[in-house]
């Protein structure tokens, strides 16, 4: 019986790693590393809670005391008891690892707005859970906490300002005039926008959330020859980041090359980059963002995918 149960239980997990593996979203298999790594933590808090009771009650043989206990009917049921609640108590542990993160605080908050800006907006979208995992991302979230879902976040350079839940962007050339005011756009395009201004944007989450909704709806619209409606919706965020012109172009050229097909996002015009590869921010260039920005908001969009 021992053996069934070691073979049983070896068979199956490898059997949930492949089905995990085979349907991760990313091509590095990062959702997956992160779910093992989650699991990790919890089997070191065992073992370190294991030698800290081994190290402070070396006097207590468990076995020995497990032993003479199961000669009475009391006793054995105690043990079993105990058990019990030992194995509820590492399910609990383990459970929560295995599933998906908690969200950021601020998102339970701005969350409803998202939904009904997505109701009234777009509720055909593809994939409602990818609009939170761009607030998500744009926002800063995990690593700048007091930004994640603020809708006070702000880029500030001398060059550039990004603003909210969806960094909507102004930018300025060397000699200080305009080079482009995403905001101004946004609201030229949309008479729902028309509240909206950089006087009270960091005041206005709603606008915010409608403008990040507007925007990728736009764009999305605007690649209408890409018929996958899921693989147009990763067009659509490249072009969030990166412009829909250069999305275009990118299309056209991998069209130009062999076995390259304009149509879909991974493994074909993701390779064919021709922003700047020049370091802008760190090592990283603005080819290197727009690629990561894929793939990262669709990885957060999974956090989402039962709360919007």
């Amino acid at each position: 019986m021992g053996r069934f149960r070691y073979w049983f239980m070896g068979f199956g997990g490898a059997v949930v790693l492949g089905a995990l593996l085979l349907t991760d979203p990313d091509k590095d298999f990062i959702s997956t590393g992160m779910l093992l790594l989650g699991l990790v933590t919890p089997l070191l808090a065992v073992l370190c809670a294991h030698l800290a009771r081994r190290g402070l009650f070396d006097y207590l043989d468990l076995s020995a005391a497990a032993d003479k206990a199961k000669e009475t009917p009391t006793g054995a049921g105690l043990v079993f008891l105990g058990v019990c609640i030992v194995l509820a108590a590492l399910l609990g542990l383990f459970g929560r690892s295995a599933t998906a993160a908690e969200l950021p605080p601020r998102a339970a908050q701005y969350l409803p707005i998202l939904s009904a800006e997505i109701d009234e907006r777009w509720p055909n979208v593809p994939q409602r859970s990818y609009l939170a995992g761009l607030v998500h991302h744009e926002s800063g979230c995990p690593a700048l906490r007091s930004k994640c879902w603020n809708p006070a976040s702000r880029l500030k350079t001398s060059r550039e300002e990004g603003a909210g839940l969806g960094q909507l962007t102004r930018a300025w050339r060397p000699d200080g005039s305009l080079r482009f005011d995403a905001l101004a756009e946004m609201r030229e395009r949309h008479p729902a926008l028309r509240e909206l201004d950089w006087a009270n944007i960091y005041q206005r989450p709603d606008l915010q959330l409608r403008a990040v909704v507007l925007k990728v709806r736009q764009d999305f619209a605007a690649l209408a020859p890409v018929q996958d409606r899921a693989e147009r919706l990763r067009f659509a965020d490249a072009a969030y980041n990166g412009g829909l012109g250069g999305v275009q172009k990118e299309r056209r050229a991998c069209g130009l090359q062999a076995g390259c097909d304009p149509q879909r996002w991974h493994g074909h015009v993701e390779r064919v980059c021709l922003k700047s590869r020049a370091p802008l921010y760190g090592s990283r260039s603005a080819c290197d963002i727009n690629r990561d920005h894929v793939r990262i908001v669709f990885r957060d969009a999974q956090l989402y995918a039962h709360s919007i």
